[in-house]
């Protein structure tokens, strides 16, 4: 399988192309343009969203409630710092990728993909608590790629773990991707110095929610149990809703540039290096676990779609700097479109 996609790979031309012909290949200045009107589409969408297509956050803990509350308050600054948070993650998510030299190439078409998948999958109608979701897992990836090049991996490790630990705190079924990521990451070989900082950063936010709670007469836990139990809830989410025909051919396409990516990289290994390779298994690692989990659990709603996507990001470039132009161009575009329809129709 693996050398059926190697044959439709090829070696990019040194000719300078524009970004309608050849999408790997756009400048930084036409690559930031398209993540900033996707990540304004993003937020203009999901603030007319209905209650009916928004999925609700189930998370009985404070950071979920206050940033609800700043949003309900002040819904044009919440707007602008969404869109902002969506543009800082989108160029931080593929400078990460670009000095981890996860792609053979350079390539900055990972800066718009991150906007056109946010854009495309949604935003719920707590946007606010949305973005800062998906903030969270980009600032917990760069950290952890950066983990693979370093000796002392602490400094990286732990902040890392921390911005994961926040995750259930604004979105329950988050928790089973801690509990779960957890002996992923220890079991990569790390000494016993690291591994305590990681379950520590892992931690230390329920820990302080918790104390926080206690301090105010309720019972020590009694946040975490609450997280447990709403992770196992059915959500409201009205999936006949959600996924429309265009959603599908977009979630779709997400899919299949992936797995395409994923694919390519296994045909020609030692065409990146031994980290980017490390890096590589992670990630495809976090993707799939994603997906089981969006699958298994009940509380699963479009949040976790975004989060998925979001992930997958980091390895579609992959597909665009090694196949031929026509094609890996014309699949950007087709995603473009598609998003475009779902945030304007």
């Amino acid at each position: 399988m693996p050398q059926f996609f190697a044959t439709f790979a090829t070696v990019k031309s040194k000719r300078r192309n524009s970004m309608f012909t050849n999408a790997a290949r756009q400048k930084f200045p036409e690559a930031s343009l398209m993540l900033l009107a996707a990540a304004v589409c993003a937020v203009v969408d999901a603030s007319h969203a209905t209650s009916v297509l928004a999925a609700e956050h189930t998370s009985a803990a404070l950071l979920a409630d206050v940033l609800s509350g700043f949003q309900h308050r002040w819904p044009i600054l919440s707007a602008a710092i969404s869109a902002v948070m969506i543009v800082y993650m989108g160029l931080s998510l593929s400078r990460a990728a670009l000095r981890r030299y996860l792609y053979p190439a350079h390539t900055l078409v990972g800066i718009p993909l991150t906007g056109i998948v946010v854009c495309g999958c949604g935003l719920s109608a707590e946007y606010l608590s949305t973005t800062v979701l998906l903030l969270l897992v980009a600032m917990m990836l760069k950290r952890l790629y950066a983990c693979f090049v370093r000796e002392q991996i602490v400094p990286q490790l732990f902040p890392a773990m921390v911005c994961l630990g926040c995750t259930p705190l604004l979105y329950a079924p988050m928790t089973a991707f801690v509990v779960l990521l957890i002996p992923m990451i220890v079991l990569c070989r790390l000494s016993l110095r690291s591994c305590v900082a990681a379950v520590a950063g892992a931690l230390l936010p329920i820990f302080v929610v918790s104390y926080i709670g206690w301090a105010g007469g309720g019972e020590f836990g009694a946040e975490a149990c609450g997280l447990w139990q709403q992770m196992l809830t059915p959500a409201t989410f009205d999936a006949e809703s959600y996924f429309s025909v265009v959603r599908i051919v977009l979630l779709g396409l997400m899919l299949f540039t992936a797995i395409c990516s994923v694919m390519l990289h296994r045909s020609d290994r030692f065409a990146v290096g031994v980290t980017a390779r490390k890096i590589w298994s992670f990630s495809s690692s976090v993707m799939v676990l994603c997906i089981v989990l969006f699958v298994a659990l009940p509380s699963s709603s479009q949040i976790f779609i975004t989060v998925i996507a979001l992930v997958a990001s980091t390895l579609m470039p992959m597909f665009f700097v090694r196949m031929e132009n026509y094609i890996s161009s014309s699949l950007y575009w087709l995603m473009i479109a598609a998003a475009a329809w779902l945030s304007f129709a």
